[in-house]
């Protein structure tokens, strides 16, 4: 904090609010013992978003490819047009578990992906230990190679209809707010996550 020119009293306040934590675990009335919670932000705190983005504020510094950070997640990306270019990028990718052990952080290895785009790579990477080969996210909007969303929208209008169909099936005889309420959530909700990326011109 006194990096970005933060002391004094409000430097010393916000190290009274991290650090000398503990914590305990309720269970049916019973209560562990508090133990020291050494790292991290307080869950809910209305600092903990700004405490955290000061801490990864340094993260795109380290490596040398191009880095976009929204809240917790980390994209680091660059053309691969050659050899040194794989290698530039695995080197970034031990760069950044670096700078995770120095800041006392890790990577989620089970959210790491790859993605090549208009590229049918078959280059591997490595991040702590884990091997990454091309693949597309697991969870969220489906994006080809090639930057299309054909796929996406193939996926999630099979899946409404899918779930359409169910309601149809097992709401008949509810009253029509019920129905509305389960369409609007289980239904529209899936077809409209991300849709401004892709509607109207898809």
């Amino acid at each position: 904090m006194q990096q970005y020119g933060i002391d004094g009293n409000i430097n010393d306040w916000l190290n009274d609010i991290l650090t000398k934590r503990t914590m305990k675990v309720i269970v049916e009335g019973e209560t562990s013992e508090a133990v020291p919670v050494d790292s991290g932000v307080p869950q809910g705190a209305v600092l903990g978003p700004l405490a955290f983005l000061c801490h990864i504020n340094d993260l795109p510094e380290c490596v040398k490819s191009s880095v976009r950070l929204f809240a917790d997640d980390c994209v680091v990306y660059r053309p691969i047009k050659s050899r040194q270019d794989h290698l530039d990028l695995q080197s970034d990718l031990i760069a950044l578990k670096k700078w995770a052990e120095t800041w006392g952080m890790r990577f989620n290895a089970k959210k790491c992906y790859v993605m090549s785009i208009n590229n049918h790579s078959t280059n591997y990477y490595q991040l702590d230990k884990h091997n990454y080969s091309s693949t597309s996210p697991r969870k969220g909007v489906t994006l080809s190679e090639d930057i299309k969303f054909n796929k996406h929208i193939s996926k999630i209008t099979n899946k409404a209809s899918s779930t359409l169909g169910f309601l149809k099936r097992n709401l008949k005889h509810c009253p029509t707010s019920c129905r509305n309420t389960a369409y609007l959530s289980l239904v529209r909700s899936a077809l409209e996550y991300s849709s401004i990326l892709w509607d109207p011109h898809l």
